[in-house]
């Protein structure tokens, strides 16, 4: 079997399929030797009456025989029983992973199939894998598996998966369907990064206190859950008695906090980024609302065209797989977005993932507050130093190390003091 060249990927499992006697899907043809002899044959015909001999067009007159025959045979054969599924492993691919599809074929007839011809196309259509499956005895089985590259996010198609048999010359093929298409979506790459606790917000660390004290006194619980500690949680939120009965630290989440939404925007329009640079900030997006729902955070992510893409935490993942075909949008509604997000009471906690910034969209991340604002940068800026904002510059270097140092120095008190300027 021969790999597949360039991106599809991941997706859910195709259902096995059994063609059906009479499958409009069949197809007979001619394969390159059967073309080869045709031409042949009638190259020795027109010789023949050329140069007056019969034994040229007696072996051209065969030969034509000969390829007819065997498409006929072919064409009037029973359909082939088999029962055909295909895997994609993992279930959930993301851009530089290792992706696989696994192929099952399976002779549901009573007699021994002959050597197949397999071809899974995808992309389209416009790549495919190629390989051969062994003859089966009845009831035998026999497996393949193809490797999928992904380099590129996307969502893609596999399939129709064809089954193509040849005569016993080889000059002619019948090809019949055997399992049809699957969905596969390379989702962005999510990066380990750290929590974003420790940036200062209407319940920042120095606030939790007064915070659950205000929600003791009007809901009479101190809390509403317990989640694993993250780093940079505050220890003081450590709840001691849960931790000794399940050996793993575990940290109060303050009903403030879990009602409290936080707010990924995403800039997508055309102008503030280069190619590379918008692959960066979807996938500093994604990062950014996955580690968030893994907080167990309500986080929605936002376009600066103002559309809602999803929300963090939803079993389906469907903001990652929203993200794996988001494009640029020349829509221009980033202030509306803040400005929208300003005036949110629920909302403690805005990361802004933006490409070249405008003084207009300084003005308006300056306006943002006693609200906690990480503002990452993938193209390149000036700044100038501001004390309201945690600024993480990913436009030269790689996003996950520019997050954990940025984060790193905010949780241990020094905070950043850089704002890119016009």
């Amino acid at each position: 079997m021969t790999p597949p060249p360039p991106p599809p990927s991941s997706g859910s499992p195709a259902a096995p399929v059994r063609p059906a006697a009479g499958d409009t899907g069949r197809t007979t043809g001619l394969t390159r030797r059967g073309w080869s002899l045709t031409g042949a044959a009638f190259g020795l015909v027109i010789g023949s009456y050329l140069l007056g001999t019969i034994e040229m067009l007696v072996i051209g007159l065969a030969a034509l025989l000969l390829v007819l025959g065997a498409a006929a045979w072919l064409r009037f054969q029973s359909p082939l029983a088999l029962a055909v599924s295909r895997r994609v492993h993992p279930d959930r691919l993301h851009v530089g992973s290792e992706g696989r599809i696994d192929l099952l074929v399976e002779n549901l007839g009573t007699r021994a199939t002959p050597l197949l011809a397999a071809t899974d196309w995808f992309d389209e259509g416009r790549r495919a894998a190629r390989f051969l499956v062994p003859p089966l005895a009845a009831g035998a089985t026999a497996r393949a598996a193809y490797r999928i590259p992904t380099r590129r996010r996307g969502r893609y198609r596999v399939g129709p998966l064809a089954i193509g048999v040849t005569d016993p010359f080889g000059v002619a093929r019948r090809t019949e369907p055997s399992a049809g298409e699957a969905e596969l979506i390379v989702r962005p790459r999510v990066h380990d990064i750290l929590a974003p606790v420790a940036v200062g917000s209407r319940i920042s660390a120095e606030h939790e206190a007064s915070a659950a004290r205000a929600v003791v006194s009007d809901l009479g619980d101190e809390f509403v859950t317990l989640r694993e500690y993250e780093v940079g949680d505050d220890l003081r939120r450590v709840h001691w008695r849960s931790t000794a009965r399940t050996g793993e630290l575990m940290i109060r989440q303050d009903e403030a906090r879990w009602r409290s939404r936080a707010a990924v925007v995403l800039d997508v329009q055309p102008g503030a980024h280069d190619s590379a640079s918008f692959e960066v900030a979807v996938e500093a997006a994604a990062s950014v609302t996955a580690r968030l729902a893994r907080l167990r955070r309500r986080v929605e992510l936002i376009t600066s065209a103002g559309e809602v893409l999803g929300t963090g935490g939803d079993p389906r993942h469907d903001v990652i797989d929203v993200l794996a075909t988001v494009g640029p949008d020349e829509t221009d509604r980033l202030a509306t977005v803040f400005e929208q997000l300003r005036s949110h009471r629920r909302v403690d906690l805005v990361v802004a993932v933006l490409g070249r910034v405008t003084p207009d969209t300084l003005r308006a991340l300056g306006a943002f507050g006693g609200i906690g604002v990480i503002v990452v940068l993938t193209q390149p800026a000036a700044i100038v130093p501001h004390t309201a904002l945690v600024v993480v510059d990913a436009s030269s270097t790689p996003f996950a190390a520019a997050w954990n140092e940025t984060l790193s120095r905010a949780s241990r008190g020094r905070r950043p003091t850089t704002l890119p300027a016009s």
